[in-house]
């Protein structure tokens, strides 16, 4: 192998947690890593995305990205499908070999099998179940169409090796590839491409870059000093330019990251305002006024610098224009002649930066007390994060990048909605819903990042959930029984506690949460009960009466309850 490329891998190994994975399987995560990132550029578990085993009909990681966020598994796929009034889907597929010689066969062969995958009648082939999955997932997004986003859905096909780049000959390959798939009439666009160690390398090294995004802007103007802000400017810019270097990665996906402080998710273009949005882009004179007609769009920096008209900007959120970025990005073909205002602020002052993000999300609906109560519990639970050491260091990310530039193992750092499913399996009752955090955050009952919460609850859930993934990465558990996690984490937090619930009181809380941390951070007992519980989840899984998919089996209430009660009874 060439020797960037396994420092590359070394690199990725040590960095993903993976000391019990090498050789073909190493860089099969290693090439889904560097590939998926063009598309996600949030940090993501490639193992997860790796369909490890025989069978893969040359598919040896995919992946879904669904406006914005990536999916690895039917469950995913169908907690998207379900909670989106809208569908912006791009798949990608990646087949990775290690040799340095590339095969044009190879290429043949993959459009052939994907041509199985992606039909609408069942694969012909012998496949294995995480390729069966696939193919469900591409069966339940096309049952959807209806929700489906112009330009979409997308596929996109790489076969990575180790050799030099592609000669015409190869790119013929793909050429024909495409064209053999785009007869299925199944999606909107296809790119096949070959990646050689060049292009692999530099996929890395982008990988491990904060974002950071360039772009004209000759139409702005400096707002007078104000403290706590280091700088200020605002103007208008055309919205093509938003849209193609800020709002939108290199894979062509949104940057759904950049809006994680806004308090409303995207409501679709059923929506009265959003629906008003696409009406007038969709009318040519519309357009023209489209700058007076929208409020436009606010950007929070933590750098931005300017050389004449070019501006450089880092660690950005949109605190204010969710609404818009969206319907822009889902109309980004009718964009000639429409400019958008933009106000960007360049502030580290964090409470400057909450109240720039109050003032901007207040609306009639949320009062400003409630978004100020949302923040100040995430603050809570970092600041809690903070006080672990090694070996059990955590750190939620609060905010989304903010440990891109800092010496931190990016597998110990627990995303919201990751502590939302985790908080929600084991203290809440919730592992049959843990699928989907959006609902579960939605759900007053369930009190998701209550106020009266306790940060020592959230990391205590964050833990198992770091213990049972560390399992999964590095194949001490199979990957067949990842969509049982949350059950598994839930079981494992009964056992430990004795059935206990988490007491209401905040000492009480603490003393129970230490109890359970010291047994939560004993690997090889979370080991050796995880594969105690895995045996009897199986036994339960094939002696079930519904012949349901275990997919499917871990979304019912019943299932789960009967699971976690058998599960307290393992020795």
């Amino acid at each position: 192998m060439n020797e960037i490329i396994s420092e590359r891998i070394a690199a990725f190994r040590e960095k993903a947690e993976l000391p019990e994975l090498d050789g073909a399987k190493l860089f099969e995560a290693f090439a889904a890593y560097c590939v998926l990132h063009q598309f996600h550029e949030d940090e993501f578990n490639a193992e997860q995305h790796r369909t490890g085993g025989g069978n893969d009909l040359g598919v040896d990681a995919w992946g879904i990205v669904i406006n914005g966020d990536l999916y690895a598994d039917l469950d995913g796929v169908k907690g998207a499908v379900e909670s989106s009034r809208e569908m912006n889907v791009v798949v990608i597929v990646v087949q990775a070999k290690q040799s340095a010689n590339y095969e044009g066969k190879v290429v043949a062969d993959l459009a052939d099998n994907l041509r199985q995958i992606c039909s609408r009648a069942p694969i012909a082939y012998t496949a294995s179940p995480e390729i069966r999955e696939l193919h469900e997932a591409l069966s339940l997004i096309y049952d959807h169409h209806q929700k489906l986003t112009e330009n979409s859905p997308r596929l996109e096909a790489r076969y990575v090796h180790c050799g030099e780049e592609a000669n015409a000959d190869l790119d013929k390959k793909c050429r024909s590839a495409e064209a053999a798939l785009d007869e299925l009439g199944r999606f909107h666009s296809i790119r096949f491409e070959a990646v050689g160690w060049r292009r692999l390398s530099q996929l890395y090294q982008r990988s491990q870059r904060k974002i950071n995004v360039a772009f004209e802007w000759p139409s702005k103007v400096a707002i007078p000093a104000i403290a706590g802000v280091k700088e200020a400017w605002m103007g208008t810019i055309p919205a093509s330019v938003f849209v193609e270097r800020l709002l939108v990665d290199e894979g062509g996906s949104i940057r759904k990251f950049l809006f994680e402080d806004n308090i409303r998710d995207f409501q679709g273009e059923s929506n009265e305002v959003n629906s008003g949005i696409a009406e007038t882009l969709a009318d040519p004179g519309g357009r023209k006024r489209f700058v007076v007609l929208n409020n436009g769009i606010t950007v929070l920096a933590r750098s931005f610098d300017i050389s004449g008209s070019e501006c450089h900007m880092s660690d950005f959120q949109i605190v204010n224009g969710c609404q818009t970025g969206h319907v822009l990005f889902a109309h980004r073909e009718q964009l000639a002649d429409v400019h958008l205002k933009l106000t960007v602020i360049e502030t580290e002052d964090e409470v400057m930066s909450d109240a720039i993000t109050v003032a901007t999300n207040r609306q009639t609906q949320i009062p400003a007390e409630d978004l100020r109560s949302n923040r100040q519990i995430h603050r809570e639970i970092e600041e809690f994060f903070q006080t672990a050491h090694a070996p059990r260091d955590l750190y939620y990310e609060r905010r989304s990048g903010q440990y891109d530039a800092r010496s931190v193992t990016m597998t110990r750092v627990v995303k919201q909605n990751q502590l939302v499913q985790a908080y929600a399996a084991v203290f809440r009752g919730q592992a049959h819903e843990a699928t989907r955090p959006a609902k579960l955050r939605r759900d007053p009952a369930v009190r998701i990042f209550h106020p009266a919460s306790h940060g020592v609850a959230y990391y205590t859930a964050a833990s198992v959930w770091y213990q049972v993934e560390w399992l999964f990465r590095n194949n001490r558990v199979e990957g067949r029984w990842r969509p049982a996690r949350f059950m598994l984490m839930a079981a494992v937090v009964a056992r430990f506690s004795g059935g206990a619930a988490l007491p209401a009181g905040r000492a009480k809380a603490e003393r129970f949460c230490e109890a359970l941390l010291a047994q939560i951070w004993n690997r090889d007992e979370v080991e050796r009960l995880v594969s105690l519980m895995v045996g009897r989840l199986e036994a339960m899984a094939e002696a079930d009466p519904s012949t349901q998919r275990l997919s499917d089996l871990v979304r019912t209430k019943g299932f789960t309850e009967r699971f976690l009660k058998e599960a307290a009874e393992v020795e």
